[in-house]
């Protein structure tokens, strides 16, 4: 860790509380000074939140706008112990030579990937109305419901790690992938695929993948218009951000059956409101944002957490970064002499 004491700022999260109090506790010992918020509204509710810190760590899926960090003179990086990182104004940041790090791990990779095929089979096997029927004492109806992915078309939304990690483990089951993304992708290693619009996709695909990053050119691109496109026999999977598909006219499109059924990990407003229109829906199977991560993508998460924070405080830039383009003038303007 840096010999010169540094202020870090942690902003709390249920899910990483434990782990933030430990690395409170070890940066206090070797001299560094903490500043606490309890959760992230306490954070946004402070005027200039980070105008006397120079790391700041958090999960970072909560506003980190360009205003707030232009009042951050000192910020020199900012830590995500998860992959996302929706909050943060990543072109702000980079302009004013803030390092972003996150845990892209490859067990966090894995466990996204296996649980895209896990709900892709589930929702096409109808597997939680199968459940139902033998929770209500029913058997089996006339008219048995599950359909085989051989021979279907899945269509990734998205082809980043997680997406081409879930086309490796598609590959043996007989079906055709495309892909849609603002540029070609390094198919190396992958299954033929052919790179389409979205539009093209929604219409074509038997399966669709949400797997995109959110932005605001993807907020609410899944809309109304778009689930219009695809067949009535298709289905959505999503298991990306919330707010990247129109939660409500999902809802719409699965009672009217103009699709055949969805599988949502991840929601607008979570944990995912009561009132939500998707809730009770037999052809949504929905998840509570946990579906693929695993017992070892969440130690990996940790792992990637405290190295990313030790290479900052030692002078050196995270091993998982998010905004490259920085190293350069970050390494210049804050590495280790």
């Amino acid at each position: 860790m840096s010999q010169t004491p540094l202020d870090v700022g942690i902003v709390g999260w249920h899910s990483h509380n434990e782990m933030f109090d430990e690395i409170s506790v070890e940066l206090r010992k070797a001299g560094h000074r903490i500043t606490r918020y309890a959760h992230r509204e306490a954070f946004t509710a402070t005027p200039d939140p980070l105008a006397a810190i120079d790391v700041l760590l958090c999960v970072a899926v909560f506003p980190l706008t360009r205003a707030i960090l232009a009042a951050a003179p000192r910020l020199r990086a900012i830590i995500s112990a998860v992959t996302g990182v929706d909050g943060i104004d990543i072109p702000a940041a980079t302009e004013q030579t803030v390092v972003i790090g996150n845990a892209q791990t490859e067990e966090n990779v894995i466990g996204m990937a296996e649980a895209t095929v896990l709900l892709v089979l589930a929702a096409l096997y109808d597997l939680a109305a199968a459940q139902e029927r033998v929770r209500q004492g029913l058997w089996r109806p006339p008219q048995l419901p599950a359909r085989q992915l051989r021979g279907k078309t899945i269509g990734f939304f998205g082809l980043g790690k997680i997406g081409r990690e879930a086309a490796r483990l598609f590959a043996p089951w007989g079906a055709t992938m495309q892909y849609t993304a603002r540029r070609d992708a390094d198919l190396t290693g992958l299954p033929p695929m052919q790179r389409v619009d979205l539009d093209t996709l929604m219409q074509t695909s038997d399966v669709v993948v949400v797997l995109a990053t959110l932005n605001p050119e993807t907020h609410r691109i899944i809309s109304a218009e778009k689930l219009a496109l695809m067949k009535k026999t298709a289905i959505l999977i999503n298991v990306a951000r919330g707010a990247i598909v129109d939660e409500a006219a999902l809802a719409d499109a699965l009672k009217r059956k103009a699709i055949t059924g969805a599988a949502v990990d991840c929601f607008s407003v979570e944990p995912l409101p009561a009132t939500s229109p998707l809730r009770g829906l037999p052809n949504a199977i929905l998840t509570p944002h946990m579906i693929g991560h695993t017992v070892e993508a969440h130690h990996s998460l940790e792992v990637a957490t405290r190295e990313n924070l030790d290479l900052i405080l030692s002078g050196r830039p995270p091993r998982y970064v998010v905004n490259p383009s920085v190293l350069p003038a970050w390494v210049k303007k804050w590495g280790a002499a």
